[in-house]
């Protein structure tokens, strides 16, 4: 599991979730992308607050020259989320689909890669299980939703 230093925001602590600093951003992508894979990654955000979490998401995924400018998401594992939401000096939409897999956060927009599916780690789980979703989710020939990758790494 890659993690990357957030240093804009303060950590928001959640009960039952270990890591090894609690500022790092929890993302890894898979790279080079595969076109045979259902999932393009895997994120595990500490809160179910979308715009506590995006902004250091969006931000993070464009310096690996990922502009994303819309965001599709499930509102079953959110708390409620503005329509808009300033992150990376720019506004990105936010739409809430309750037809998506309730682990799975879709960005689009301006990507040279299409679409980006991410899978969404609930921030309750706890940290080998987390780390098996994510080696799971970030397996090149991955074809599992969302929710069949979380199932089956459940521990």
């Amino acid at each position: 599991m890659t993690t990357i230093r957030v240093t804009r925001r303060p950590p928001a602590p959640v009960s039952g979730t270990a890591s090894p600093e609690p500022d790092h951003l929890r993302l890894a992508l898979i790279e080079p992308r595969s076109p045979r894979t259902s999932l393009d990654g895997a994120w595990w955000p500490r809160t179910s607050d979308l715009s506590d979490e995006l902004p250091a998401l969006v931000t993070e995924l464009h310096t690996r020259g990922i502009r994303a400018t819309r965001v599709a998401y499930n509102p079953a594992g959110w708390d409620p989320a503005p329509r808009r939401l300033d992150a990376d000096g720019r506004v990105v939409r936010l739409g809430w689909f309750r037809g998506l897999d309730p682990h799975l956060l879709n960005l689009s927009g301006d990507l040279v890669r299409g679409r980006v599916d991410l899978l969404v780690v609930p921030p309750e789980t706890s940290a080998p299980a987390a780390a098996a979703a994510f080696t799971s989710a970030t397996e090149p020939d991955n074809r599992r939703t969302a929710t069949e990758v979380l199932a089956a790494t459940a521990g």
